[in-house]
């Protein structure tokens, strides 16, 4: 799996330092850009470990970032400024504070490295998941309840629970939020079919 590193900050000298302290621990495909919508034309990119590291506050178009998802394992890195004490926003994977260390940076790489190994290791595992399994998971996802899967897939409630017993033990994700965030990454569902208001 290539690696691929982009950081998006309207600084230049933001972009290169970053870069410079990348390169010299890391060897990635790094790409500076000054603005998010650059970020367009790399949305062909396949089978690769993405870091998107941008300015805190910026936002990916939402077509751009499901592209990207859709074949690749996505990270994304709000740099914060010096001042900041907000911690991590919400949309982002992890933080990084414009003041962090060689040292934390490397830290921060090596986390987000095991993340998508074992992303990587869960996804293989899909193909040991029954096709009937891939439906449940795909419908605890959209947020429905073992009577509501029941009756969708005509099968009976004993059989969900079954189901998503067997789910638990081959995936080892037990919560619904991670059984969504597998369904996603693994195509199972497109996040444009959820309804994020009914899982609040």
């Amino acid at each position: 799996m290539e690696e691929n590193v982009f950081i998006i900050h309207p600084s230049e000298i933001i972009r290169k330092g970053l870069t410079w302290v990348l390169q010299e621990y890391f060897k990635m495909e790094i790409t500076q850009l000054s603005s998010i919508d650059d970020l367009n034309s790399f949305a062909a990119i396949s089978n690769n470990l993405i870091i998107i590291i941008l300015q805190k506050g910026m936002t990916l178009p939402v077509e751009t970032e499901e592209r990207l998802r859709r074949n690749n394992h996505v990270f994304l890195v709000s740099l914060s400024p010096s001042t900041d004490k907000d911690g991590l926003v919400e949309g982002y994977d992890y933080d990084l504070n414009v003041l962090a260390t060689n040292l934390e940076i490397q830290t921060l790489v090596q986390v987000i490295r095991k993340s998508a190994s074992k992303i990587k290791a869960i996804t293989a595992e899909n193909s040991d998941l029954t096709q009937r399994e891939k439906d449940v998971i795909r419908q605890i996802a959209l947020g429905l309840s073992n009577k509501e899967i029941a009756d969708k897939l005509n099968i009976s409630i004993h059989t969900v629970i079954s189901h998503r017993k067997n789910i638990t033990e081959k995936l080892n994700i037990k919560s619904i939020s991670g059984l969504t965030v597998y369904a996603i990454m693994n195509n199972l569902l497109d996040i444009t079919d959820i309804n994020l208001e009914e899982l609040i």
